[in-house]
């Protein structure tokens, strides 16, 4: 197998997409650091995925759409939803500054 480098460039590029300021000695670091993850990604190459059905979720789970003018019988209204708050104010909750 090839062992993937990363230049310097694409360490700093990393780094601007990250917003992070980075030193010499952490370019080094990361550049290693990074490496090594790549490599162990495309060890995932290796793997014979041939029989393996393509999925984007393994839950089962759908979501639910429904049809236009039909009505969500499962959901709260705005009311429905507040009615028991302490705190409210035209309909919506009230809670206190975090910061």
């Amino acid at each position: 197998m090839k062992k993937s480098k990363l230049t310097k460039e694409e360490i700093l590029h990393l780094a601007k997409l990250s917003n992070l300021s980075l030193t010499d000695e952490e370019i080094e670091k990361y550049q290693k650091q990074l490496e090594e993850t790549v490599e162990y990604v495309e060890n995932l190459n290796e793997l014979d995925t041939s029989k393996v059905e393509p999925t984007s979720q393994t839950t089962g789970l759908n979501d639910v759409f429904f049809a236009d003018g039909e009505k969500n019988k499962r959901g709260l209204s705005q009311d429905e939803a507040t009615k028991n708050a302490k705190n409210k104010k035209d309909g919506y909750f009230v809670v206190k500054r975090i910061m």
